[in-house]
C-alpha cells in the first residue's frame, strides 16, 4: 500500500470512530433538553415531535456511519442541514403559536444551549467547502427568520421589548461565531496539516531510501558519529557493492535492477544479524555498520554477505556478486569519513583483485587508491571551483628558434594537495568520465586565448576517449564558432593510439576535422608500435618526436640508433607533408644535434617553461634574440 494511501485510511477510521461516540453525544444532549423542560405548552405539544425528527436523523446517521452506507462529507451535510432547518422551524413556529415575547425568549434561549453542541460537532467533523457553504445559506435564512419574528409583532401593532430581539441577536452571533471560528480554524489547521506532511516527506527523503526502505547516508554519518563519539567501543564498517550492477540495468532493465536491489537490502538485513545496521549509500552501494565488532567478528559477517546476492539473484534470473570492504574503529581510523573512505578503499582492492571478494583496509597497499578517489571526487568540482589553468609551452622553428606555435597544457591546483600532475588526474578523468566536458573547456580556453597571437597555431591535447565521443567534432566545431578561431590556427594533439585505433569513427571524425581546416598531430611519435600502413592513410599534418628519443641524441650508447630513427621519421614527416616537431629539448647539445639532422620545429624547458597567457603575450611582443632565454 502507498504511504498516502495508508495515510487516507487511517484518517477515515479515526473519523468514523469519532462519529460513532460524537452522534449519541448529540443525541443525549436532545435527551437532556426534553428532560429538563419546564412542562409548558410548547415543550409539552412542539418540542417533542421537533426533537423526535431531530433523534431520528441522528440514528440514521449512526445507523449509516456503522454500515458503511454513507461518506463522512455526506453525513456531514445531512446532519448540518438538519440541524438548520430544526432551528428555523422551531423559530417559526415560536413566532406563530407563542403570543408572549417572554415564553419566546424562554425557547430561543432554550434553544442556544444545544445549538453550539451541534456546530461544533460539525467543526470537528470535515467541515469541507460545501458545509461551509451550506452553514453560510442556513445563518442568513436563521437571520431573515430572526428579523420577522421581531418585525411581525411590531406590524400587528403590538408593543416590542428589548428581550426577544436581543435573544435573537444572541443565538445569530453564537451561530456566526461558531461557523467562521471553525472555518478559520479548519483552513489554519489544514495549512498545518500540510506543512507538517511536507515536513515528514522531505525528512523521510534525507533520512530513508525510498526504493529499500533502508536508512541513509545522513542517518549512517550520524550513527558513526555516534559510535566514535559517544559509545568509544569498537565496531566495524563494511563496504559492501554490487558486482557489475550496469549489466543488469542495461540487459534486464531498470525494473529488474530496482527488485535486485530490494531483495539485497532484505538479505544484507538478515545475513548480518540482529545487532547489525544496514545502511543504503547509493545506486548499488551499501554499508553495514557492526556494534562492538573485533576483526574476526567483520571479518566473519563479510563472509556471511558474500552469500547475500543469492536469492535475489534467482528471483532476477541473473547471476551477481558482491565486493566487500571492511575498516575498523579505532585501529584504521578515529574519525567517521576517515572510515567510510578506507571501507571504500579496500572494496575498490576487491575489484581490481577479480571482485566477489571480502578485504580489511591496509594503509599502505590502499594509498593510491584512496588518492585515485580523492582526485575523482574532487575533479568534478575543479571546474566550478576555477581551480584549472592552462599554461603555454610555445613550439619554436628551430632555424632561427621563431614561436609557430603554442601548446595548450593543462594544470590542476588542488586546494588541499597542491599541483596535481596531468599524467595523474587526465587518466582519472579518463576513467570517471570527466574528460569529455574538461577536454571541451580546455579547447574553449585554448581558442580563447589564440585569439591574441595571430600568428601562432595553439595545440591542444586530445584523449582518445573524446576523439571516440560521437559529439567531438560539433564540440570543436561549436569551440571555433564561439570563438571566432580560424580553423587553421588550431592543431590537435593525439597519441599513436588514438590516431592508429582501428575504428572508423576515428577516421571520419579526424577527416571532418581537417576538412574544415583544423590541423592534426601525433604526439609522443616513436614511443610505441606505430602501424605505418594505416598512418599512411591518415589526415596527419604533424608529428612529435617522444621526447625520450631527444634525451637519447646525445647518448653514445643510444645516439647513433636515435639519429637513425630520427631521419627516418624526418623522411616520413616529409613524404606526407607533415611538420616534425622534436620535444624535451633540454639543453644546448640537443639544439644542435637536432639542427644538424634537420628537425623544423622543437619544444622543451631549455628553449621555453610553460608560461601563463599573458606571459606568452609579453614574450611574443618582445624583440627576437638569437637564441630564447634558457637554451
Amino acid at each position: 500500500m502507498e504511504p498516502g494511501a495508508s495515510m487516507t485510511q487511517d484518517l477515515r477510521s479515526a473519523w468514523r470512530r469519532m462519529l460513532l461516540l460524537g452522534l449519541p453525544a448529540v443525541q443525549l444532549s436532545i435527551v437532556a433538553a426534553l428532560a429538563f423542560s419546564r412542562g409548558d405548552t410548547w415543550d409539552t405539544t412542539y418540542d417533542p415531535p421537533l426533537y423526535g425528527v431531530m433523534s431520528a436523523m441522528l440514528v440514521v446517521c449512526w445507523v449509516a456511519v456503522l454500515r458503511g452506507w454513507a461518506s463522512i462529507r455526506q453525513l456531514t451535510l445531512l446532519i448540518t442541514a438538519g440541524s438548520g432547518l430544526f432551528l428555523n422551524a422551531k423559530l417559526l413556529l415560536l413566532g406563530l403559536t407563542l403570543g408572549g415575547q417572554r415564553a419566546q425568549v424562554l425557547e430561543v434561549l432554550e434553544t442556544l444551549v444545544w445549538l453550539p453542541t451541534v456546530i461544533t460537532w460539525t467543526m470537528l467533523t470535515d467541515l469541507a467547502r460545501e458545509v461551509r457553504r451550506l452553514l453560510g445559506a442556513l445563518l442568513w435564512v436563521t437571520a431573515g427568520v430572526s428579523a420577522s419574528l421581531v418585525l411581525w409583532p411590531l406590524a400587528q401593532g403590538q408593543p416590542l421589548t428589548p428581550d426577544l430581539p436581543l435573544a435573537l441577536l444572541q443565538i445569530n452571533l453564537a451561530a456566526a461565531v461558531s461557523l467562521y471560528g471553525a472555518s478559520f480554524f479548519m483552513q489554519r489547521n489544514d495549512a498545518l496539516g500540510r506543512l507538517h506532511g511536507e515536513q515528514r516527506v522531505l525528512q523521510s527523503l534525507v533520512y530513508t531510501d525510498l526504493l529499500t526502505g533502508l536508512p541513509g547516508r545522513v542517518r549512517l554519518h550520524e550513527e558513526l558519529r555516534r559510535l566514535s563519539d559517544e559509545v568509544g567501543a569498537p565496531f566495524a564498517v563494511l563496504f559492501v557493492d554490487v558486482d557489475a550492477f550496469k549489466v543488469v540495468n542495461d540487459t534486464l532493465g531498470h525494473a529488474a535492477g530496482d527488485d535486485l536491489l530490494r531483495g539485497l537490502a532484505a538479505e544484507l538485513q538478515r545475513l548480518a544479524g540482529a545487532d547489525a545496521q544496514v545502511y543504503r549509500l547509493s545506486g548499488d552501494e551499501f554499508v553495514v555498520v557492526l556494534p562492538g565488532a573485533d576483526h574476526r567478528a567483520a571479518q566473519d559477517t563479510a563472509q556471511r554477505l558474500l552469500q547475500t546476492p543469492v536469492l535475489p539473484s534467482l528471483r532476477i534470473g541473473v547471476d551477481t556478486t558482491v565486493s566487500i570492504g571492511i575498516s575498523l574503529y579505532p585501529d584504521d581510523a578515529a574519525q567517521p569519513d576517515d572510515l567510510l573512505r578506507h571501507a571504500d578503499s579496500a572494496m575498490y582492492a576487491v575489484k581490481r583483485a577479480g571482485r566477489r571478494q571480502v578485504r580489511r583496509y591496509h594503509p599502505e597497499q590502499d594509498a593510491a587508491t584512496e588518492r585515485f578517489q580523492v582526485l575523482a571526487r574532487d575533479l568534478g568540482h575543479a571546474l566550478a571551483r576555477r581551480e584549472l589553468s592552462l599554461r603555454f609551452q610555445p613550439v619554436y622553428r628551430l632555424r632561427d628558434l621563431t614561436p609557430v606555435k603554442a601548446e595548450a597544457l593543462l594544470r590542476w591546483s588542488h586546494p588541499a594537495l597542491g599541483q596535481v600532475s596531468p599524467a595523474e588526474f587526465i587518466p582519472v578523468a579518463e576513467r570517471v568520465g570527466l574528460i569529455v566536458p574538461v577536454g571541451e573547456w580546455v579547447l574553449r580556453a585554448a581558442c580563447r586565448s589564440a585569439l591574441g597571437w595571430p600568428g601562432l597555431v595553439v595545440s591542444v591535447n586530445v584523449s582518445p576517449v573524446q576523439l571516440l565521443h560521437p559529439e567531438f567534432g560539433a564540440t570543436v566545431r561549436g569551440a571555433l564558432h564561439d570563438t571566432d578561431l580560424p580553423p587553421h590556427h588550431l592543431e590537435l594533439e593525439l597519441t599513436e593510439t588514438a590516431v592508429l585505433y582501428e575504428d572508423d569513427r576515428a577516421a571520419a571524425t579526424l577527416q571532418e576535422l581537417r576538412d574544415l581546416g583544423v590541423r592534426v598531430s601525433i604526439d609522443d611519435f616513436g614511443s610505441g608500435y606505430s602501424n605505418l600502413a594505416r598512418l599512411r592513410t591518415m589526415p596527419i599534418t604533424g608529428m612529435k618526436l617522444d621526447r625520450s628519443l631527444t634525451a637519447d641524441l646525445t647518448s653514445d650508447q643510444a645516439g647513433s640508433f636515435v639519429h637513425a630513427l630520427t631521419r627516418a621519421a624526418l623522411e616520413i614527416a616529409r613524404n606526407m607533408r607533415a611538420d616534425l616537431t622534436a620535444e624535451g629539448i633540454e639543453t644546448p647539445a640537443h639544439l644542435s644535434a637536432l639542427r644538424e639532422l634537420g628537425c623544423p620545429l622543437g619544444q622543451g624547458h631549455g628553449l621555453c617553461r610553460p608560461i601563463t597567457a599573458p606571459e606568452l603575450s609579453a614574450l611574443l611582443a618582445a624583440p627576437r634574440t638569437a637564441q630564447p632565454e634558457g637554451a
